[in-house]
């Protein structure tokens, strides 16, 4: 009996010591998955493009981003686009060049013009955001084209890099 007591607490041990291996080999394999400083990544899912009714050498394109907390995308425009944002969840700051950064809360919708300097960012320190975003553009066109920062611009965090456009695999 004692020996058998033995043998449970030294395989409870092991299992006890492969797991706390496995945890820490899997908290340092998410650890690398972000450079460190790096500023959290902001997701892009296509959703579709489709022509402009009546408006050849223009299309329609739809985009659902989602901002980790304390996310931004960097300083761009939308050449000759015009941008329509609904916050599906949370709370976007958006900042246009020269202008005080306003939300755009969940709910509530907001029309930016063609060409306009702007960025935008998840102030919520533990909350993820979610923008659904319509473009009317020029056929062809990217998406975004980053311009050089401001000289004057308010307080938002570290931006990465413009998100990738992920489209669904057909």
């Amino acid at each position: 009996m004692i020996l058998a007591n033995m043998r449970h607490s030294n395989t409870r041990r092991a299992l006890a010591g492969l797991g706390l291996t496995l945890a820490v080999w899997l908290g340092a394999s998410s650890l690398q998955a972000r450079e460190p400083g790096a500023p959290p990544k902001v997701e892009a899912q296509h959703v579709e493009t489709k022509p402009l009714a009546g408006e050849p050498g223009k299309e329609i394109d739809i985009q659902i981003y989602t901002f980790p907390p304390q996310s931004a995308v960097p300083w761009h425009i939308h050449e000759d686009a015009v941008e329509i944002e609904y916050a599906l969840q949370g709370s976007i700051m958006l900042e246009e060049e020269g202008k005080a950064p306003y939300a755009i809360a969940e709910g509530t919708t907001n029309i930016l013009p063609p060409n306009v300097v702007h960025r935008g960012w998840n102030p919520s320190k533990t909350e993820p955001a979610k923008l659904y975003v319509v473009r009317i553009k020029p056929k062809g066109a990217p998406l975004a084209t980053l311009v050089d920062k401001p000289a004057r611009t308010a307080g938002a965090p570290a931006a990465g890099n413009y998100p990738e456009d992920a489209k669904p695999e057909n």
